[in-house]
């Protein structure tokens, strides 16, 4: 049984405010579908973002990175990714926008 990396997310996309503008959140974990991944980074993905022998690749402001599970894919009004941990989401973001079950509100 695979297990949820990040308990305190939720297992989709969802939405969070900063202090200037709107940003998105993937929750990357054991559970995370390639097809989840395919609807967060949209056209980008192939471009900004591929899967690479079932590794998450994403293409963030030092190049290339491999996303490890329990990390966050951040996706700003830009279309800059970044690839950031709960901690770094918490200090600088709002709790998760979700649903009452629990899943992502985008």
């Amino acid at each position: 049984m695979e297990k949820n990396e990040l308990p305190d997310f939720p297992a989709t996309e969802f939405a969070a405010f900063s202090t200037a503008k709107l940003s998105y959140f993937l929750p990357y974990t054991s559970l995370t579908t390639v097809e989840q991944i395919k609807t967060f980074f949209g056209e980008d993905f192939g471009k900004k973002a591929d899967v690479v022998n079932d590794q998450l690749v994403v293409l963030g402001s030092e190049g290339w990175e491999p996303v490890q599970k329990g990390l966050i894919i951040a996706k700003f009004t830009n279309n800059k990714y970044k690839i950031i941990d709960v901690d770094y989401y918490r200090r600088d973001f709002n709790d998760p926008i979700i649903d009452s079950e629990g899943k992502g509100i985008y």
